[in-house]
């Protein structure tokens, strides 16, 4: 008995409540038997024992120390109960049992509503003879005349054409007229309601109106890139050109400047078409004849070399996006010697940074100042986006460094003054043909070199001429 006695449980806020029941009801019991005492003393009634001031004060001084001790006990055992590991751990056990009977009646009720939802989503009942009979057939005879007899009209009658023609042409002129162009885009033409649109070496589109069934949203009907190499443009994969124009044709319709969107989202897939066939190029040739002359290099973040400028990337709401990727770039060393491929600094030997710049236009810059023969200006390497050829680039760079070196061995000479030019000089003439840069190069350029041999006692002099 004791021990199923000990097993029971109550709620502290039940003593709680039971003490203070208890303590107030004592007290009441206290007020209105001295509230008693006073009306039959007032009312001099015989037979009621009235109790003394004494009496009265130890019975209040009883209840005031009862209900302390009942009051100190039940703070000693709340203190109790946040102390205790058992209490805690079952008042959070009790927590997780609610929780876990909230969550099965949610359940309950979701699967009751889901019962009602299950009845009304079957599956409809499919007409199988008809879709056998047009299969078969090709043709469904239970179709009504008269919707056979209005049929659709596909083209246009040869006297309405060239009127609709005229006035879609005006439609699309004046659209043209109404958006900003990039001033990029080099040729803007309009033929039979079609806009042809022309970036020089990047891309050309052709546009119409009628995105959708919207004459006020452009719709993209051809898409032809310009970006290539000696055998010919780089051709896109006929799926991915198609994904491609979907997704310029909901970007141009959910902004305001829809050719700003066409013009950087093919830009930026020129230039890293470009990028890639450049690297393509750098590591062919460095496995060709080129293999002990030349050495590339990836340069991962081509834009914080250029001031941290990144790609633009599109947002799925047409919007700019600068969280994109990073076009990668390319560093190519030349005039390498026998010894280089294990150099632990790669910059003593010329090189070309190929990369991609803040206006998202390649740059190719050499290491050094070099001028270029032809002009005697400085040398501008670049690369022809139509045509890429990595070594091209290399040889007019080679022959532009070239030229500037010449220039400065003449400069460092011509300071000497003990040089003297005789009849017996030796002049050694060549004719080089640089068929990188397209044409002959007819330039003069003398030498005249002093050797002293101290050992035989007279001087020879010499000048070499380049032609």
């Amino acid at each position: 008995m004791a021990a199923e006695l000990g097993q029971q449980t109550v709620e502290l806020g039940a003593m709680v409540r039971l003490a203070a029941e208890e303590s107030y009801l004592a007290l009441r019991e206290l007020v209105e038997r001295s509230r008693a005492e006073a009306e039959a003393e007032a009312q001099g009634k015989e037979g009621v024992r009235l109790r003394s001031d004494t009496e009265k004060k130890i019975d209040l001084l009883k209840f005031v120390d009862r209900t302390r001790q009942r009051m100190l006990r039940l703070h000693v055992l709340a203190k109790w109960c946040q102390q205790v590991p058992l209490v805690n751990y079952c008042r959070q056990l009790a927590s997780t049992l609610f929780n876990h009977e909230t969550c099965f009646t949610q359940t309950a009720d979701s699967l009751f509503f889901m019962h009602d939802g299950l009845q009304k989503a079957h599956v409809p009942i499919f007409d199988v003879p008809f879709a056998t009979e047009v299969l078969r057939t090709g043709s469904y005879r239970r179709l009504p005349k008269c919707i056979e007899e209005i049929g659709t009209q596909s083209m246009l009658f040869q006297d309405e054409r060239r009127p609709t023609l005229k006035k879609l042409n005006a439609l699309v002129r004046a659209k043209l007229l109404e958006t900003s162009l990039p001033k990029e885009i080099s040729k803007v033409s309009v033929t039979d309601g079609v806009a042809n649109l022309r970036v020089d070496g990047e891309f050309q589109v052709l546009l119409t109106l009628g995105y959708r069934g919207h004459f006020s949203l452009w719709r993209l009907l051809h898409m032809e890139l310009l970006v290539g190499e000696k055998t010919g443009p780089i051709k896109l994969e006929e799926t991915r050109r198609h994904a491609l124009g979907d997704d310029i044709e909901r970007r141009m319709a959910n902004t305001d400047n829809p050719f700003m969107i066409l013009y950087t989202v093919l830009h930026e897939l020129c230039i890293s078409l470009v990028m890639d066939t450049v690297i393509r190029q750098a590591n062919v040739l460095r496995q060709g004849r080129w293999k002990d002359a030349i050495k590339s290099e990836l340069i991962s973040d081509s834009s914080a070399a250029q001031g941290g400028n990144a790609p633009v990337q599109l947002g799925q709401d047409g919007e700019l996006d600068l969280s994109g990727f990073r076009i990668p770039g390319l560093k190519l060393n030349y005039w390498l010697d026998e010894n280089s491929s294990g150099s632990s600094e790669p910059d003593l030997y010329p090189f070309i940074n190929i990369e991609v710049g803040k206006d998202m236009l390649i740059n190719c810059l050499h290491s050094s100042f070099i001028l270029d023969p032809l002009t005697d200006k400085e040398a501008d390497l670049s690369i022809d986006l139509s045509c890429i050829d990595v070594e091209a680039l290399i040889l007019k760079a080679i022959a532009c460094n070239r030229h500037t070196r010449l220039l400065e061995i003449q400069r460092e000479l011509s300071k000497n003054v003990q040089l003297l030019q005789s009849p017996t000089d030796v002049v050694l003439k060549t004719k080089v043909n640089e068929e990188s840069l397209g044409k002959w190069m007819e330039r003069t350029f003398k030498i005249r070199v002093q050797m002293k041999y101290f050992r035989l006692g007279h001087t020879d002099n010499c000048i070499f001429t380049l032609a």
